[in-house]
């Protein structure tokens, strides 16, 4: 009876550590060395998006992780496989996506185990740090953004500055048109944050964002009145339209005295719309062989967001095909 008891027990435990390791998330593998061989448990072969009836060996597993991967996970074994007790190890990285999945980032973290004869056994645990990764590239992203941002709005303020001088009448007007365009610039930023949790007219949003550089220089078409755009979006072409605005001041249809720039709804269909940006008057335009920051940032945000940017550099003029998602009034 004491036996039996006991045997019980210890599958009681049993069955608490497997409980207490499913709640984890953590897929365990152990592979034998000698062998080749792999055991998984169900939880390491959902993550490399394995099925459960296929046997597995250490070539299969190399295989399975992201080719940009493999030699970091080879060094890193390597290391630990060449100490004299062997010892623990631990590296990031991606999987190899199924067709039809998608590619995750795994914390490896292994043990190997030496006897007389050399490695016999290397055991570990794989967990899933996706979240984590998408959420530190994030935060770079945004760093590299502000930074952009800083920069380039020192710099529209500094063209803003000097085409105010050059058609202020006196110190008074300056300082007022200045100190107006500037506020202006604040402002935009603040409609981003009071539209939290609903959508926005985006001639509201327009407004806003393209009086800094002067909007009087802007030709909007009215049917724009009628479209909104959601909360999602705002921020994103909030930055899209100064994005364009800075380069037109910089570059394009702004930097010359007669140049304008025409906003104009170009349709919309199946619960989207395209908005066209193009620049007349400005100095003749030269094709560009790669994006700049701004621009790939920008593109990026849209889409994120259903929708994209279509640049078109023509001779007379910057063009941009702006697709975005409508929302519900």
């Amino acid at each position: 009876m004491g036996d039996a008891e006991s045997i019980e027990s210890l599958h009681e435990r049993l069955r608490r550590l497997e409980a207490a390791v499913e709640a984890t998330g953590l897929g365990l593998w152990e592979w034998d060395v000698r062998s080749g061989d792999l055991t998984w448990n169900d939880r390491n072969r959902e993550l490399y998006g394995v099925g459960h009836g296929r046997a597995l060996t250490i070539e299969d597993y190399a295989a399975l992780v992201h080719p940009d991967d493999r030699e970091r996970m080879a060094e890193v074994y390597r290391e630990a496989s060449e100490r004299p007790d062997g010892g623990v190890f631990g590296y990031e990285h991606r999987t190899l996506a199924a067709p039809g999945g998608k590619t995750r980032w795994l914390l490896t973290r292994g043990r190997v185990l030496k006897d007389a004869d050399g490695v016999r056994t290397v055991v570990g645990s794989n967990l899933d740090i996706t979240d984590r990764k998408t959420a530190e590239e994030r935060r770079s992203l945004v760093l590299r953004e502000l930074a952009h941002r800083a920069k380039n709005g020192i710099l529209v303020m500094m063209t803003i500055v000097a085409q105010t001088a050059r058609r202020a009448g006196s110190v008074k007007d300056f300082e007022q048109v200045l100190m107006g365009r500037l506020q202006s610039m604040a402002d935009s930023q603040d409609l981003v944050t009071q539209a939290s949790g609903r959508s926005l007219r985006l001639a509201d949003l327009l407004a806003r964002a393209l009086t800094p550089f002067d909007s009087s220089r802007f030709d909007i078409d009215p049917q724009l009145q009628e479209i909104s755009i959601s909360n999602e979006m705002v921020v994103a072409m909030a930055l899209l339209l100064h994005e364009l605005s800075t380069n037109a001041v910089k570059y394009g249809a702004l930097s010359a005295p007669a140049g304008r720039v025409k906003l104009g709804l170009a349709g919309t269909l199946d619960g989207t719309a395209r908005l066209n940006w193009t620049e007349l008057g400005g100095p003749e335009v030269k094709p560009v062989t790669r994006k700049g920051f701004g621009t790939r940032l920008l593109d990026i945000s849209l889409r994120n967001d259903g929708g994209h940017v279509v640049a078109r550099f023509e001779p007379a003029g910057f063009q941009a095909d702006i697709h975005f998602p409508l929302a519900l009034r």
